[in-house]
């Protein structure tokens, strides 16, 4: 019976994860989920080999869920996409979405001003001038940046000619707000006003439309211009095949019109150009462009006047160049002449170094390059199981040992420091032994002299016995390897039965309702919470054993765009606490994993905002200094301290020093940072003063100048 149990849970731990749709909840969450739920039915019987979830999400969620890879496709707004492709990356989108109107198709939406059809003193945009206007927030495009851009051509400006009351979604709340005169006029996207008559939460009539367009062949309101509707676009971590049959299947949506009719579209059409959606953001310097300077004719002589000055600059470099040269050319001869020097003194005790060395048990090899011919010591040919007179001393000798997968990266590396010029290298590689196994050798190599026209003359060095310590090393990855696999499978499969006992928990609450008395509403809630804690804490397992594994591949960028990435994500947290953050220090190109970097400053910022003093608001600094080849970042705050003894704790599992009832959280976040910065090769610590004198947090990484260092 235990084999039979661990062989379906075994079974179901490897199953492809479920296929997870983002749709942009625009208007109700739940509502959204609801509508959205025929597509995954109808993609299923499409695509058989793979199951397919909707999840509704808010902007910030959904921005979170692309971040974090949580997702796999997402549907939503043209100003949201391009927001979340700028700072994050998306394909270009697949298809564009149909919506339906008195069984009309509409593959394009734009913007609604309206008022009150009392309000005779709103009749025209320039009425809006001194107003008060509803908005659902400035991420929305048909609800605030079409209508935003219509004002501005009529020479009005939101917060110096009229005011934006900001209501959040969905758009019915504008329209409650406008109802009862809580504002002057309101914005909402094409539909919303027509959607509330039709379920008689809204009477028509009662509407003015403020700049009505009356646009052939479009069946709404509308107070813009058309742009087209929401892109469908998948995140660079799907299989382009898979992208590819789910966007035939969003074609063929058409021919099924039970579902389109259920979700209430016409279907999905070939992608449409979003240019001018992105060319009108840019304009209003709207996210993700907010950063952009402004440029209007009275700046056209600031952008000559800069090229000039950067001709200028880069004259200027040149000269300097130049002399730097010159003092460089007078330097090299003295250097010379310390090298002829030295030169003499590093033969004179070469019979000594290589005496010393063979004492120590490395095996020594001396290469004169021009010829080809090396003297390799005897402990070195015992180390492969030579005897003395068995290995020919050549290079190419030594060469033909080399593991294939070893040999074109160990030899561009020698070449790599006979071009530089540098004295001296180390690398790792395996080597044939005489009977014919692998042998996991360190080699230590020094250039010894040059030519009067700088080519190599010869190189001597060590060779190190590393198999047992490579070996151990192999063992210990397979083992993590194996451990990671089984902590991923255990989480992932724990999260389904824990929803149904959430979702069951909260039906029977909703049932029983009437007759809970209070004792068994809290003990119904505590239940509740704690389940909701678990799925929390699997979650924060899951991400734990997604790093390496399911994150983006290391590769080389700029490090400060990490951490721009992670303040964007932040910067609702920070509105809210009111946080202070700085950045100082160097920020060089590294060669890490891009999620995992934004994943490590998202969480360690984060933690400096969240666990603050009520009484101050957080004030954060983030540094960043190179010391050799070692980057080394230091994020301080004035938050509510470290007790020191209690320091050693922070990066455990589920290890938490403040109490759930004032600090939310599972205990994972450190571990996590941990994890990341031991990807990285790095190490991450703790510091601090005591509790109420705020606190550190340090971590190291090495700075490495290629993918394969």
């Amino acid at each position: 019976m235990l084999y039979s149990f661990l062989s379906v849970t075994f079974t179901g731990s490897i199953q492809a994860e479920p296929v997870k749709i983002g749709v942009l909840a625009f208007r109700s969450q739940q509502g959204m989920q609801q509508q959205w739920q025929p597509l995954t039915r109808m993609l299923k019987t499409a695509i058989p080999e793979h199951d397919f979830v909707i999840e509704a999400l808010s902007h910030n969620e959904l921005e979170m869920a692309v971040f974090s890879r949580q997702i796999d496709f997402i549907l939503t707004s043209p100003a949201h996409y391009i927001q979340i492709a700028h700072h994050i990356g998306l394909s270009s989108p697949l298809a564009t979405l149909i919506n339906s109107y008195d069984d009309k198709g509409l593959a394009a939406f734009g913007g609604v001003i309206f008022s009150l059809k009392t309000r005779n003193d709103i009749q025209r945009l320039a009425d809006i001038r001194g107003k008060n206007v509803a908005a659902v927030g400035q991420e929305s495009l048909g609800g605030y940046h079409l209508q935003i851009h219509e004002l501005q051509k009529a020479g009005l400006k939101a917060g110096k000619n009229y005011k934006i009351q900001t209501t959040g979604t969905p758009h019915d709340k504008v329209v409650e707000a406008v109802l009862s005169g809580k504002a002057d006029a309101g914005f909402v996207r094409t539909g919303v006003l027509e959607s509330l008559a039709q379920q008689g939460k809204l009477d028509i009539n009662t509407i003015s439309i403020i700049n009505n367009q009356d646009l052939p062949d479009f069946p709404l309101f509308i107070s813009t211009r058309l742009f087209p509707e929401w892109p469908f676009a998948s995140l660079p971590q799907i299989d382009e095949k898979l992208a590819r049959r789910v966007t035939a299947a969003l074609f063929m949506l058409s021919d099924h019109s039970d579902v389109s009719r259920s979700i209430g579209i016409q279907g999905f059409t070939v992608p449409a150009d979003y240019l001018a959606t992105n060319e009108l953001l840019r304009e209003l310097r709207a996210p993700p462009y907010e950063n952009l300077p402004g440029f209007t004719l009275n700046d056209v002589w600031r952008r000559y006047n800069t090229q000039i000055l950067a001709i200028l600059f880069t004259a200027a470099c040149i000269i300097a160049l130049g002399i730097a040269l010159i003092i460089a050319n007078r330097r090299l001869r003295v250097e010379r002449k310390n090298v002829l020097q030295q030169t003499i003194k590093l033969q004179e005790s070469e019979a000594l170094w290589k005496f010393a060395l063979e004492g120590a048990g490395d095996g020594v090899w001396d290469w004169h390059i021009p010829t080809g011919q090396v003297f390799f010591s005897k402990q070195w040919k015992a180390m492969i199981g030579y005897a003395e007179d068995e290995f020919e001393n050549t290079f190419d000798s030594w060469k033909d040992h080399l593991h294939p997968d070893d040999s074109d990266r160990v030899l561009a590396t020698v070449h790599n420091y006979f071009e530089k010029n540098l004295p001296l290298y180390t690398t790792e590689f395996r080597i044939r032994s005489k009977n014919g196994e692998w042998h996991w050798i360190l080699s230590r190599g020094m250039v010894v002299s040059y030519s009067e026209s700088n080519e190599p003359l010869r190189m001597i060095g060590t060779h190190t016995d590393i198999n047992e310590r490579k070996q151990a090393e192999f063992d210990l990855r397979k083992s993590n390897a194996d451990l990671e696999q089984f902590a991923y499978s255990v989480s992932h499969d724990l999260r389904q039965p824990l929803r149904m006992v959430t979702g069951h928990l909260q039906l029977v609450e909703k049932h029983l309702d009437a007759v809970l008395n209070n004792d068994d509403r809290e003990n119904m809630n505590f239940a509740l919470q704690g389940a909701k804690r678990m799925d929390a804490m699997i979650v924060s397992l899951l991400e734990y054993s997604r790093v390496g594994r399911k994150s983006a591949p290391k590769s080389k960028h700029p490090s400060q765009t990490a951490l721009d990435n992670a303040l964007f994500f932040l910067v609702p947290a920070r509105q809210e606490a009111h946080a202070e953050i700085t950045i100082s220090g160097e920020w060089p190109e590294i060669i890490a994993s891009q999620d995992e970097m934004t994943r490590l400053f998202l969480n360690l910022t984060s933690n400096a905002i969240k666990y603050r003093n009520k009484e101050q608001p957080p004030i954060i600094h983030i540094h960043g200094h190179m010391e050799n080849t070692i980057w080394r970042v230091t994020i301080s705050d004035n938050g509510i301290g470290i007790i020191p003894s209690q320091i050693p704790r922070l990066f455990q599992f589920f290890s938490r020093l403040q109490s759930r009832a004032k600090f939310e959280g599972t205990g994972m976040g450190l571990a996590l940072c941990r994890k990341i910065v031991e990807h990285h090769e790095g190490r991450i610590w703790a510091e601090s003063e005591g509790e109420g004198k705020g606190s550190r947090f340090i971590f190291e990484i090495p700075v490495k100048t290629s993918e394969t260092a």
